[in-house]
């Protein structure tokens, strides 16, 4: 008869590498061949590089897993008999490549010890490391470290199914149980076995309570192994004694009618609840999408900033690094500063040039009354030439400012022209290498006017409701009036 059992069990620091010999049969365990016992087949997979075996992976381990770590967790199955060896180790390796699959190292073996009705007891170790293998090259004493989130590569390999509470594992050792079940019965169907495995509980198939483990030597005490077969056959007895019993008590129509009636009212309520179950999952979904909605939605403004600033400061880095730019940035930057020197000397050219014509015209004045007095003039002749002289020299001089002034103009107008057509090039480069932001830039933004509809839209059907309201108000108060 084909035997449901899985059972899971947990490793701590310093037992996996005995444990390994120990599935394995290798080192002080290989005397165990000896007794009867056969190694049906071994294997291993998903290894690091530098482990060039499975001890040496188990030994390091043990070394460097921290003191209150665990180093493996183990399934250990019970295998059906009516398969052969090659059928086992086939059912083997699929439950493996299902369960397993490239995420953790780990290490099997098919045990076949002899049972207590002289047929053989087959079962299988799998035992694997929780470590996941995320790719990340790394040696022996750092794959144990502890995983760094931040910067994986740093850290040691991050670990499954940690942090879970006890009702939940029960509840995936429960799934677990259902998968082999599955694929067990999968396997005997596939090779014309009438058998079936099954791990539901024992008060569910009625099969009383499970025996206790026991190893060979102890069949080979006293009466033990004759006393197990005799309470064997007792149960067995008892099973079928109350099977008879359930025959003989045959239901009336009435009860018949009773139980079809509960049955149906069982199964209505089944499938309400079923429904009102679904429903609030759906509604708790919902609820909850809608919140991360808000939140990006809230988030967005931030976003377009971020992307924003990204895009300006790597911008910014290309304008800074290309040299024919910087170049004729500094060229304008000169150009500019003597246009500017030109026309405050042009400026105070003409100060002074308005100045000297005023003092010119004074000593006109007082030159013209001194002739008028039959005087010689001499005094003011003097004075009145230098001042006209002077305002000459001004006038020429700030038309030489603004004559320069102009073509600085000119030349910084041509300079930024090619500034203009430098910074559109290298923006243009730009955008193509950055077409990933512009495109993250494109969907924030479209995002952000897609919930601004939606809003919108939301505003005006809550006004629509309140509509009607407010117009049965303004009603009630009209009659009010006319009363």
């Amino acid at each position: 008869m084909a035997i449901g059992r899985l059972s899971m069990k947990v490793g701590g620091k310093g037992k996996a590498c005995a444990h390994s010999n120990y599935i394995e049969r290798q080192g002080k365990y290989a005397h165990r061949l000896e007794t009867g016992e056969r190694l049906v087949a071994t294997g291993s997979g998903n290894m690091p590089e530098w482990a060039q075996s499975s001890s040496q992976f188990w030994k390091a381990a043990d070394e460097h897993e921290r003191a209150n770590g665990t180093t493996y967790r183990e399934m250990e199955i019970a295998l059906p008999r009516e398969l052969d060896d090659k059928q086992k180790e086939k059912l083997v390796r699929e439950w493996v490549k299902q369960e397993i699959g490239q995420q953790h190292a780990y290490t099997w073996a098919i045990h076949s010890p002899k049972a207590s009705d002289g047929g053989e007891q087959p079962h299988v170790h799998l035992m694997f490391s929780e470590r996941v293998m995320d790719g990340h090259e790394r040696g022996p004493e750092q794959f144990f470290k502890r995983y760094n989130s931040k910067t994986p590569e740093k850290g040691g390999a991050k670990k499954a199914n940690t942090g879970k509470h006890p009702l939940e594992r029960k509840e995936e050792l429960k799934d677990l149980r259902h998968r082999w079940e599955v694929l067990c019965n999968r396997h005997l169907r596939a090779a014309e076995c009438r058998e079936r495995v099954s791990l539901k509980p024992n008060n569910e198939i009625r099969q009383g309570e499970p025996e206790p483990k026991m190893l060979p030597s102890e069949w080979q005490r006293g009466t033990g192994k004759a006393d197990i077969i005799a309470f064997r056959e007792a149960r067995k007895e008892q099973v079928e004694a109350r099977h008879d019993v359930r025959l003989s008590v045959r239901p009336t129509e009435q009860m018949e009618a009773e139980l079809i009636h509960l049955a149906y009212r069982k199964k209505v309520d089944q499938e309400k609840a079923q429904v009102t179950a679904e429903a609030a999952r759906q509604a708790e979904a919902t609820r909850r999408a809608d919140e991360e909605r808000q939140a990006l939605i809230a988030k967005l403004p931030a976003m377009e900033k971020a992307v924003i600033a990204e895009i300006e400061d790597e911008t910014n880095r290309r304008l800074r690094t290309d040299g024919e730019f910087q170049a004729l940035q500094n060229e304008r930057e000169q150009h500019e500063e003597a246009r500017q020197e030109a026309e405050a000397n042009a400026d105070k050219a003409e100060r002074d040039e308005t100045a000297a014509a005023q003092e010119a015209q004074d000593l006109a004045k007082k030159h013209t009354i001194q002739t008028r007095l039959h005087r010689s003039g001499f005094k003011t002749f003097m004075p009145l030439a230098e001042a006209e002289q002077f305002r000459d020299d001004c006038k020429t001089y700030k038309e030489a400012e603004r004559t320069r002034q102009t073509s600085l103009a000119e030349k910084v107008e041509q300079i930024d022209q090619k500034l203009k057509e430098i910074r559109q090039r290298i923006l243009d480069k730009a955008r193509k290498e950055l077409d990933g932001l512009y495109k993250k830039l494109a969907s924030i933004r479209e995002a952000m006017k897609a919930a601004k509809e939606a809003r919108v839209v939301q505003e005006k059907a809550q006004k629509k409701a309140q509509t009607p309201a407010s117009q049965e108000d303004q009603a009630v108060r009209k009659r009010g009036r006319g009363r």
